[in-house]
């Protein structure tokens, strides 16, 4: 009788796991990479926006500017912006909890089609 109750429980269990509620997907974000692209097209600027890519160590795989463009599009994306305007991308050795890190920054839009 204690395993059938420890089973009906387990199952309870995972199945309350399972029945939360489902994270907001975010709408894509495209990268501009200057100002000429965005030639002609009406937006509005959402505020900055910027992402990183941190290397903890030494024998941690390299960060990567593409991971930080990735990051700074999803920030971009919780402020509703759906375009970003990249301003500069730069790797840096020795910065705050990280061996070396990657950080993009840029100005999050909203574009009307």
């Amino acid at each position: 009788m204690r395993i059938l109750t420890l089973c009906l429980f387990a199952l309870f269990l995972g199945g309350c796991a399972q029945s939360g509620p489902s994270a907001p997907e975010l709408e894509p974000v495209k990268l501009y990479k200057t100002e000429a692209e965005l030639s002609g097209a009406s937006f509005k600027e959402m505020g900055l926006v910027s992402g990183d890519s941190c290397q903890f160590t030494a024998q941690d795989s390299p960060p990567s500017i593409t991971s930080a463009m990735l990051s700074m599009q999803k920030r971009a994306a919780y402020k509703e912006a759906n375009a970003v305007l990249l301003h500069h991308c730069e790797m840096m050795s020795s910065a705050p909890g990280c061996y070396q890190v990657a950080v993009c920054e840029g100005t999050a839009l909203h574009i009307n089609f």
